[in-house]
C-alpha cells in the first residue's frame, strides 16, 4: 500500500495520555489497511468516520493540556489543528455524498498519515516541554474524564 504507518518510538512526546492517544490513531491506520485488504466497504467508512472523531477530539484534549500550561505557541498550534479538522472532515463529507468508501480510505490513509507523522514529530515537539512541567495528575484524570471518558 505504499508507506507503512506504525507507531515507533520517534513519536514518542514523554508525555504519556498523549503517547496512548497517538498510538490508538496509528491503530486505527492498521484497521484501515486491514478493512481494505479485506475489501469490507461498510468497515472502511465505520473506521474513516472514527478515525476522524477520535484524532479531532485527540486535538481538542492536546489543546487543553497546552491553554492550562501556558504554551506561547497555542493559538498557532490550534490554527494547525483547525486547518486539520476542515481536511479530515472533507474526508467525512465525501462518505456522505456516497464516494466510493475504498476509494476515500486510500486517499485518506496517505493524507492523513503523512500529515499526523509530520505533525507529531515536528510541531508536537515544540509544546512538550511546557505541558510536562505543568501536568499533574489530577488535571490530566479530569480532563480524560471530559473527553475521553
Amino acid at each position: 500500500m505504499g508507506f507503512e504507518i506504525s507507531w515507533s518510538s520517534e513519536f514518542e512526546t514523554g508525555i504519556d495520555i498523549i503517547d496512548q492517544q497517538h498510538r490508538r490513531l496509528f491503530d486505527y491506520f492498521a484497521e484501515i489497511e486491514a478493512a481494505i485488504a479485506a475489501e469490507a466497504s461498510e468497515q472502511v467508512s465505520l473506521i474513516v468516520r472514527g478515525l476522524i472523531d477520535y484524532a479531532i477530539s485527540h486535538n481538542t484534549f492536546e489543546e487543553s493540556l497546552m491553554e492550562k500550561a501556558g504554551y506561547a505557541m497555542l493559538a498557532a498550534h490550534r490554527q494547525v489543528h483547525e486547518a486539520f479538522r476542515e481536511r479530515a472532515n472533507n474526508y467525512a463529507v465525501r462518505l456522505d455524498q456516497g464516494a466510493d468508501p475504498m476509494r476515500v480510505a486510500r486517499e485518506l490513509r496517505v493524507d492523513i498519515g503523512l500529515w499526523l507523522i509530520n505533525h507529531i514529530k515536528r510541531e508536537d515537539q515544540h509544546y512538550v516541554p511546557c505541558v510536562k512541567k505543568s501536568l499533574d495528575q489530577g488535571f490530566v484524570s479530569r480532563m480524560l474524564g471530559k473527553f475521553f471518558g
